[in-house]
């Protein structure tokens, strides 16, 4: 009844609500909420319908959000950089560059005006040439002094004329910089009297201020054609620049500027591509226009040339100007043949060039003009591999021998297999023949061979023709390993190479494993080696015992270990003794009973219980292995009194008086011994068990290893525990805990989207 009167009272509060007067601050709230709870703008417009809200409150919300949304989005555009009208920039002649660089075009000349790193912006700031042509709008900077001084800044009127106070008008329009300069000092004379003669006291110097701005159309196939505000130092270029460039169908070779009706040039941007020359790159003047037509012939080059693309090609021009234009054949191409594909109303035709005729060839709209790689096949050539002092290839020349061929790789190898060499030959359909020749009748001149181009010869070693030999030796030696075998090597000359016996070595008992003879290894039996027994002096003396035995190849030397040598052991104790630190193993049968003993036995606050061992093993690493000292020391020499090991650690603890708790517990922490407590207890002292506690799985272990676990699947029986123990409680295999999640999840559903509407309900 109670959530039933919080629904109707919740119903009556939304149909109450001015969804206008709103706060700027609630809508942000709402919208929040929206996203926490992972709902859209539509599903929670349905939740408030279901509270109460009328449509016009939903027609008013979606407006509220609507309105934040634009609202940011104008906020994020406050960082944009605005446009700033000509009127308002600094130099405002200057129109800005309307057009985005782009990338990969194939249209040769359109990265000119295409590249971020390359411009051709009008430039401001410059030296004013003496042969300038002052106009209507520039600004004249006028400095007088010496006996007098003055500064004017004066602007060329409508009419051509600066008026210069004191003075009146002077016409300047349409003068040159110079005869300007000189007209406005010699009418200057007219104030300052002493600027005349030929010893003046008053001097004046003209200069240049803000120049006048001149406008200039673009028009045709240009990328943003329109009218361009420019200094009146601008360039044909410059106006190029700003508007993109030519198109992807405008002319690079004839842009046209148009100057009082009439063509005052013809601009050819090849002109600067390919020769760097610069002289089409005219001034512009107020009014002109520059006009890119379509272009009229295209070709494409595509192959091995040093620029592939799309070239604009003149009337006139050949083959050879188009290769120009390229940068060139690479230095891989094959000169021989450059193919022109050609477009006819029929189809396609391949038109085969010689190099020759490159000049004598015109060219057609919408030809391809490629050229391949020469091929990779060697004309004249031949190699030898193998036994000589220098293996490669080398050239063949009509005639050359297969001795010659000797004396170019600098003779055979000392090694060189003298029976048998091979040429391999190609025949004219690519396949191979095998030559056998007489390696020792070649090089002494009884014989040879005339080779043919690509011939390919192998001489091979002695060695590489059989298995080289080696003997093994291993055990107690140095540096164990395999060694060449050498003719008349000995027992001692291998035990020499090993680096020698180690101490454990026993030197009268060496092992030799000695291969079957080939008569032997031809007659079927059981026998497959023999066992040779051998004894040396450890010296390694020449003519000692059988250090001079000679080997054979394959021989396998094993030196046996001494029958009772044992490397220095130690064990370790530590903790209560009277003598703690290390002891040396001087016993087989040495136990940990001994051990003790050795150092003085246990003082009175010894823990035995707690004791523990440590051990070493290549196998295993450091294990700690459980032992109950107590029993041991009562029995000594029983099972449980281990026998000691190398670098074995012995650790009897002070008497501990805590019980460590640890694992799925409320508060896990260490608790004061309590004599027959059992491991439940001590959970229940630190708050007992974590929902997630496997309770079935609590174990106790033990201050010398040992463990003991918990017992009974109904009535559970919990371990006891002894000082020093550590009660652990595991948690339940994430299996079980999931299971037990989506229970609590399941029952708090329907809670949850109670809560949301809420939410939703009290926003709106």
């Amino acid at each position: 009844m109670a959530a039933q009167a919080q629904t109707q009272t919740q119903t009556q509060d939304v149909k109450n609500l001015d969804v206008k007067s709103l706060p700027q601050s609630e809508i942000d709230r709402a919208k929040k909420a929206m996203q926490d709870a992972g709902l859209s703008q539509e599903q929670a417009i349905q939740l408030a319908r279901q509270r109460g809200a009328t449509e016009q409150q939903i027609m008013e919300m979606r407006q509220r959000l609507s309105e934040q949304d634009t609202s940011q989005q104008n906020m994020y555009n406050l960082y944009e950089e605005p446009e700033i009208l000509p009127e308002e920039k600094e130099d405002s002649y200057l129109s800005q560059r309307k057009v985005e660089f782009k990338e990969d075009l194939e249209v040769f000349g359109a990265y000119l005006f295409n590249n971020e790193n390359l411009t051709f912006e009008p430039i401001v700031n410059i030296q004013t040439p003496k042969n300038y042509e002052i106009g209507i709008g520039d600004q004249l900077l006028i400095q007088v002094w010496g006996n007098s001084q003055n500064n004017y800044q004066l602007r060329v009127n409508n009419n051509g004329q600066i008026v210069i106070p004191d003075l009146g008008p002077v016409y300047v329009a349409g003068m040159s910089f110079d005869e300007a300069e000189k007209k406005i000092v010699k009418n200057l004379t007219a104030i300052y009297a002493d600027m005349a003669g030929d010893n003046p006291g008053t001097f004046a110097q003209l200069d240049m201020g803000q120049l006048r701005s001149i406008r200039v159309n673009l028009l045709g196939e240009v990328v943003t054609p329109g009218t361009y505000t420019l200094p009146v130092t601008a360039t044909v270029f410059n106006g190029l620049y700003l508007s993109g460039g030519p198109s992807e169908i405008g002319s690079f070779r004839n842009i046209k500027v148009i100057r009082d009706n009439k063509i005052e040039k013809v601009i050819d941007i090849y002109n600067l591509l390919v020769k760097a020359d610069p002289s089409d790159n005219i001034t512009l003047k107020d009014g002109d226009i520059i006009f890119v037509p379509p272009v009229e012939k295209q070709v494409v080059v595509n192959g091995e040339f040093k620029r592939n693309g799309i070239f604009e090609i003149k009337e006139g021009e050949m083959l050879n100007d188009l290769v120009g234009f390229a940068g060139g054949f690479n230095a891989g191409a094959y000169l021989g043949n450059t193919q022109i594909v050609r477009q006819t109303q029929k189809g396609q035709q391949i038109i085969d060039v010689p190099y020759e005729q490159l000049s004598t060839t015109p060219l057609v709209k919408g030809d391809t003009v490629q050229n391949a790689l020469i091929t990779d096949r060697f004309e004249n050539r031949v190699s030898i591999e193998g036994a000589v002092y220098h293996p490669g290839v080398y050239e063949w020349t009509e005639g050359l021998t297969l001795a010659q061929l000797f004396e170019k790789a600098d003779k055979l190898l000392p090694e060189a297999f003298k029976g048998r060499g091979l040429i391999t030959r190609y025949n004219s359909d690519r396949t191979t023949s095998a030559i056998a020749f007489d390696v020792e009748e070649i090089s002494t001149g009884k014989q040879n061979i005339l080779l043919q181009a690509d011939d390919e010869v192998l001489i091979k070693t002695h060695f590489d023709l059989k298995e080289q030999p080696y003997i093994t030796v291993n055990g107690e030696v140095i540096d164990p390993g395999p060694f060449n075998w050498s003719e008349n090597m000995t027992l001692g000359d291998a035990i020499f190479l090993a680096g020698g016996l180690t101490e454990g070595a026993d030197s009268t008992f060496i092992e030799i494993a000695r291969r079957l003879s080939y008569s032997d290894a031809s007659v079927l039996s059981d026998t497959i080696g023999h066992i040779i027994i051998a004894n040396i002096s450890r010296g390694l003396q020449l003519g000692k015992n059988d250090a001079e035995m000679k080997l054979r190849p394959w021989d396998q030397i094993s030196v046996r270990t001494a029958p009772n040598f044992r490397k220095n052991e130690t064990v370790f104790v530590s903790g209560e003794v009277a003598y703690a630190g290390a002891y040396a193993i001087t016993n087989k049968q040495m136990r940990i009973s001994d051990l003790v003993q050795m150092a003085g036995g246990y003082t009175p606050k010894a823990y035995l219980q707690g004791a523990t061992l440590e051990r070493f093993s290549d196998e295993l690493g450091s294990e700690r292995v459980a032992i109950n000292l107590q029993n041991i020391l009562k029995n000594p020499g029983n099972d449980k009194d281990l026998l000691l090991k190398n670098s074995d650690r012995l650790n009897i603890p002070e008497f501990m008086q805590t019980v460590k708790i640890s694992g799925s517990v409320q508060n896990p922490f260490s608790i004061t011994f309590e004599p027959g407590r059992n491991a439940k207890y001590y959970v229940n002292r630190t708050g007992g068990f974590q929902a997630q506690a496997n309770k079935r799985k609590t174990y106790v272990q033990y201050p010398n290893g040992e463990t003991a676990v918990t017992k009974g699947l109904i009535f559970r029986h919990y371990p006891k525990v002894t000082p020093g123990s550590m009660v652990v409680v595991p948690e339940k295999p994430e299996k079980e805990r999931q299971q037990g999640l989506w229970l609590a999840i399941a029952s708090t559903m329907s809670s949850m989207a109670v809560a949301i509407a809420a939410i939703m309900n009290a926003t709106n």
